[in-house]
């Protein structure tokens, strides 16, 4: 495989190397390393479809399964992301599949709304806008450069604040979603996490968290304030600085880090252009830890 790197902060592509065939370990570990280090790749020129995405999917861990099951695309692992059926047919912008998907323009973090949330996404252009169109981008930002360019009086600010995530919240900033079930709901009940996430296996470097995708405000002051710091915090992680804008070409498959990037899609055109992705996510295995957290305490000392 050939690696290059993407921008001077994160990122790499990565071509001559084929992701649905079986990997030997030591193309795994380099793997591993390079999304441990770089949080986000791009694998050019691929051929797959839900199977041998689930497959690749798999070397990093456990496949999560999306809370509604109807938004899949055949398997309950890998998730329609997408303007486009199953079947082929271009949806309408009102088609509750087509809102969800324009709620992933607000800068968010993958299964935010679970005790334990994702680990790395995965993510397969299969139809892609073309390059006369404007938007369909997917852009991340770096939440680790973020943290360690506030200001003290900002880190000093955040360390003791939390966000409510909640899956059945987006309805709030979509109210054209049908209601959840019953069923869905209680699987899915709402979590909080710290603003600032520290990361042991990152030798307890610190990184904001948060989603806009859920809510839109903080945890741990007025309302009134959390929502103003919230709107500050946007404002703040989407500066050039922290970003990398990903440009879609056909058969672009990406994966990232969903503990240390956030990621929104650039809107577009949904009636004019059909944009057709699939998603497999790799479960978390290990909640939010913050500054405060007792486990960050015993590890650290």
């Amino acid at each position: 495989m050939d690696i290059k790197k993407l921008t001077k902060n994160f990122g790499v592509k990565i071509t001559n190397f084929d992701c649905s065939q079986t990997i030997n370990n030591n193309d795994l570990e380099i793997l591993k390393k390079t999304i441990q280090e770089s949080h986000f790749i791009c694998f050019k020129n691929q051929d797959l479809n839900g199977k041998t995405l689930a497959k690749f999917t798999k070397n990093f861990g456990d496949l999560e399964a999306y809370p509604e099951k109807d938004k899949t695309k055949g398997k309950i692992e890998i998730f329609n992301v997408s303007n486009v059926s199953e079947d082929g047919k271009h949806l309408s912008p009102n088609d509750q599949r087509v809102i969800l998907q324009k709620n992933n323009s607000r800068w968010h973090t993958d299964s935010s709304y679970r005790y334990h949330p994702a680990s790395f996404s995965i993510l397969f252009g299969q139809e892609t806008l073309p390059q006369e169109a404007i938007g369909g981008q997917t852009e991340f930002s770096n939440m680790l450069i973020a943290y360690d360019n506030l200001s003290e009086e900002k880190k000093t600010l955040l360390q003791p604040l939390h966000q409510v995530h909640s899956y059945n919240d987006i309805r709030r900033l979509e109210p054209g979603l049908p209601e959840l079930t019953h069923e869905e709901k209680s699987n899915f009940p709402p979590v909080t996490h710290p603003i600032i996430r520290v990361h042991p296996d990152r030798s307890f470097k610190k990184s904001l968290y948060f989603t806009s995708n859920t809510s839109l405000e903080i945890g741990g002051m007025s309302l009134e304030k959390g929502k103003e710091l919230h709107a500050w915090l946007v404002d703040y992680i989407s500066q050039s600085q922290f970003c990398y804008k990903h440009s879609w070409e056909k058969n672009d498959l990406i994966m990232w880090d969903n503990r240390v990037l956030l990621h929104r899609v650039i809107p577009y055109d949904y009636a004019k252009y059909r944009r057709a992705m699939i998603r497999g996510t790799v479960e978390g295995k290990v909640p939010v830890l913050g500054p405060f957290s007792n486990e960050v305490r015993k590890l650290s000392s």
